[in-house]
Parts: structure tokens; C-alpha cells; sequence
């Protein structure tokens, strides 16, 4: 693994801060201070403190084509990695600056191969390359440890691997939902699965379908080392499911989960794309980052026992519109169903789908010039709203003749969000974004390193779209951005009086 860095100012940490808790980013829970107050009563008053998490982790999947389970590599694949820690500057409000030493690290799952030098400077872009079967890991200690991201990439412009391919890395967990895949001639979905701890751990794979649950035996009992990976193939699991829609749950432990979808049509490329666990089932999804422009579809799954009455919209700049087919449709109790939206003008938008019991959605879009040519192809899944913070580390900034533009998504009423940016140079730039209720925007990233949106007022979701051109045409991917948590809170003790 080679290693490069970019450094942009002094470290600089911070105290203590009380901010709502969001999606776990790898906390480490630690115990902290605790008052107890006699007081009449029987039970005395206890009071607890919100401190900083001393150390996050974050998983990306590694090559996902090597190593999977019972089969020989084909082929050698590398992959990118970037991590980073966001500058003061996009912290929320609340956080007081404090000394203090942080590191961040990557490492390998399992470990080996040689690796970049740690980084101890908040900005600062840790990367390097992996192209052997492992995951990635990125530990982020002490003061570098609250609001640390880091993403995984790779392009390929040439051969029958072409694709454009990103890929949040995320905290280990107990239950992934992941939406990808089909069932068309050349279409491969890997499932790779990352364990970050030192036992084995149990997986189960569920797969909701066209027509109903999945059953099969292959997805039981699928056991992941410690400190090791797993990588599978879905038609094992799922043979020409042409909607399918995982469940990943583990016990004993708990694991990172990613579906890799690539495509190739005979000999020709028709791309591919990662995705990460997305919201998990609700009655409201709502997915950012949806650049239509040609094919697209929406494909809704419902996990529960009842059958689904499903309503759909897009965002766009101006507000909601509705979708010109599809806005309204019954998906049956424990399947799938995908939605046609390539008659919508081209233009980047949002969506929002709501079902009277609990769904989950994501979109898939292309790009491909003629009938015959090469293609692109990316997953938007829908994500949970930007509570505390959320960033990505950029591959444009590794890697010449890719774009990226943030798009932003926001529900339920106006909104307004604070964007920092880290330039190559160690620049931070700080912008107010506000927006309307049920609307997009969108700004451009180029020559960032880095992108934070600290939440302002409302609700907001938000993703980044990579894009890039080469002479089979456009590629592309797209990347959600998770919120972070930045704070470990202790429960509260309460001492009973004799």
C-alpha cells in the first residue's frame, strides 16, 4: 500500500459538547464522571456528561472481487483509500478547543502489507492503495477521533472492468440493509462482509425479491473471522433475482457489510457501483443524490408482513413533482418492486418515498451514449438526516480528471446547512446553504479535498457525486454522507438510600 499526504495546519482539538447522537461512527463508549447528590428522597439525583468519543473506526471493503469464498481471483484489482478528520471549522457549535495529541491510522482486516504513516493533523488526507484481499480500517484515536471519515474508490476506463467506483467505509453494526443488483446476462453482485473484532462472527443473509422472501440455506450460518473479511457471491444466495434488496445481520459480534454490483454485458462494460448499509426500513425514505439523465430506476422493498401502498416524488431545486409513472404503487408483503424513472428530464433531484407501513428504497441511474456502447451505472440510497455532522474525503483530489458536486436534499420545511471545504492547499472555505422546504441544491467541490455539512436549521440529507469522462463516455458514482457520532454519553447511576 502506498501512502501520500496532505497537510493543512496545526492540530488542534476540543472539549466537551452536547450535541444529539447520530448514526454510530465506531464510538468507543467510555465512562465519564458522575455526580451524586444526596437529596430526600429515596433515590439520589445523578447527572452525566457528554464527553468527546476517544476513538472511532470506520470499515471499507477492500477489492471486492478477490477472495470470495470457494472460488479462485481472476483478475487483480486495486482500490483507493482517503481518510480524514474534519477541520475545526465544521464542527457544531458547542465544542470548545482544547490541547491534546490524536492520530489516524489504516490498517488491513486481516492485517499486512505496508502502510502510510499515521496522520496527526485535523484536514490532513491519509491515502494509499490496497490490492490484496483485505479490507480496510481507519481508527481515528483521541483528539482526531471525533468527525473522521474515510472513502474507498477505484476507476477503471478501460476493459471489461470499466467503472467508476465509490464507497463510504463505515462503523461495524448488528444489521445492514443493501440495495443493488439484477439479474441480467454478465451481472455479478459481490457481498463482501468485514469483521473488525477479535471472535468469529455469525452472519445471516436474507434477500427480498420480485416475488417474495428468498429461502435458501446458503445465506445461513455464514461465519467471519476475527480481524478477517468474507466475500460472496449473491447468485449463491439469490440465482437471477432481478430485484434484489439484502438483509445482513450478525450475531455474536458485529460486522461491516457492502454490496458490490458490476455488469458486463457479453463483452461489453456496462459499470458498476459499491453500496454501504443504508436507513434502515421506515414509513418515510428519502435518498439524495439522484443524477437522472437516461435510464433510472427506484426500487422500493418492503420487509414486513403487510402489503405496501408506497408513494413517491422527486425533489428538484423548485420543489416537489410528482413522478410522471409510479407515484403511487402496492408492493406486496416481503418483495421488491422497481419503478421506471427515465422519462423525467434530465437534472439532479431528490427522493422521497413514503409507504404506509415500513420500506426501504434506493435508485439506480445510467449513463450510456448509443444501444451497444460502453455504460455507467450508480446506486443514491436513502440515508438518515444530518444531525451532528457529516463528511466525505474526495477521490477528485486524488486522482486528475474527476468532478464531484455535493447535493443536498432537504424535507419537512426550509432548511440551511453550513459547507466546509478543505482545498489541496490546506484552505478551509465555510458556506451558508439555505433551502426550501422539499427541495435540492447543489454546489460544485472541484479541487477539494475534503466536504463537511454541519447542520443548521431543518432536515437535510446529503450525497456526493462523482463523476468522470473517457472516450466510452461518462462515468459515475455516488456517495452518501453519513452523520457521525461525536460524543459518547455515559448512562446515569442512581444510588438507593438504606
Amino acid at each position: 500500500m502506498r501512502g501520500s499526504l496532505r497537510a493543512f495546519d496545526p492540530v488542534r482539538a476540543f472539549g466537551l459538547v452536547a450535541v444529539g447522537l447520530g448514526l454510530l461512527f465506531g464510538a468507543t463508549h467510555l465512562p465519564a464522571p458522575i455526580k451524586v447528590a444526596r437529596q430526600a428522597s429515596s433515590v439520589a439525583a445523578t447527572t452525566t456528561r457528554a464527553d468527546p468519543v476517544t476513538q472511532t473506526q470506520s470499515i471499507c471493503p477492500g477489492p471486492e472481487s478477490l477472495g470470495v469464498q470457494g472460488l479462485p481471483d481472476s483478475s487483480a484489482q486495486t482500490v483507493s483509500v482517503a481518510a480524514v478528520s474534519a477541520p475545526l471549522a465544521s464542527l457544531p457549535l458547542g465544542f470548545a478547543s482544547a490541547k491534546g495529541p490524536g492520530s489516524l491510522t489504516i490498517s488491513g482486516l486481516p492485517a499486512g502489507g505496508t502502510w502510510p504513516a499515521p496522520v496527526t493533523v485535523r484536514g490532513q488526507v491519509l491515502s494509499g492503495q490496497v490490492s490484496t484481499n483485505r479490507s480496510t480500517l481507519a481508527t481515528a484515536a483521541d483528539a482526531m477521533a471525533p468527525g473522521t471519515v474515510a472513502t474507498q474508490w477505484s476507476w477503471t476506463k478501460t476493459g471489461t472492468s470499466r467503472a467508476l467506483v465509490t464507497s463510504a467505509c463505515v462503523p461495524a453494526t448488528t444489521s445492514s440493509w443493501l440495495i443493488a443488483g439484477g439479474a441480467a446476462p454478465g451481472r455479478l453482485e459481490h457481498l463482501v462482509v468485514a469483521n473488525p473484532g477479535p471472535n468469529p462472527v455469525t452472519v445471516e443473509v436474507s434477500v427480498l425479491g420480485a416475488r417474495g422472501p428468498i429461502v435458501s440455506t446458503n445465506g445461513q450460518g455464514l461465519v467471519v473471522a476475527g480481524y478477517a473479511r468474507a466475500v460472496f457471491l449473491l447468485d449463491a444466495i439469490a440465482p437471477l433475482e432481478p430485484s434484489p434488496v439484502v438483509h445482513v445481520t450478525a450475531t455474536g459480534g458485529k460486522v461491516a457489510a457492502f454490496l458490490d454490483d458490476t455488469w458486463l454485458d457479453g463483452l461489453v462494460p456496462r459499470g458498476g457501483d459499491d453500496v454501504t448499509g443504508q436507513a434502515a426500513p421506515a414509513l418515510e425514505q428519502v435518498i439524495a443524490g439522484v443524477p437522472i439523465q437516461g435510464r433510472a430506476i427506484l426500487r422500493v422493498g418492503v420487509p414486513g408482513g403487510t402489503e405496501a401502498v408506497v408513494q413517491s416524488r422527486v425533489l428538484t431545486a423548485s420543489g416537489p413533482r410528482p413522478l410522471p409513472v409510479g407515484g403511487v404503487t402496492r408492493v406486496a408483503a416481503g418483495s421488491t418492486e422497481d419503478i421506471d424513472l427515465s422519462s423525467l428530464p434530465p437534472g439532479a433531484y431528490g427522493l422521497q418515498v413514503r409507504g404506509d407501513v415500513p420500506v426501504v428504497a434506493a435508485v439506480m441511474v445510467e449513463r450510456r451514449r448509443a444501444a451497444g456502447a460502453p455504460s455507467d451505472l450508480a446506486w443514491s440510497t436513502a440515508s438518515l438526516p444530518i444531525r451532528t455532522l457529516a463528511g466525505v474525503a474526495l477521490p477528485a483530489s486524488q486522482a486528475k480528471g474527476l468532478t464531484e458536486q455535493l447535493d443536498l436534499a432537504a424535507t419537512k420545511g426550509p432548511a440551511s446547512v453550513r459547507v466546509t471545504t478543505v482545498g489541496a492547499d490546506g484552505s478551509v472555505s465555510t458556506k451558508e446553504v439555505a433551502m426550501g422546504s422539499d427541495s435540492v441544491s447543489a454546489m460544485s467541490l472541484d479541487a477539494a479535498t475534503s466536504v463537511w455539512v454541519t447542520p443548521g436549521a431543518g432536515t437535510v440529507r446529503a450525497a456526493v457525486l462523482t463523476s468522470g469522462t473517457d472516450p466510452g463516455g461518462v462515468q459515475l458514482s455516488v456517495t452518501p454522507l453519513l452523520d457521525l457520532t461525536l460524543t459518547a454519553t455515559a448512562l446515569p447511576l442512581r444510588q438507593l438510600r438504606n
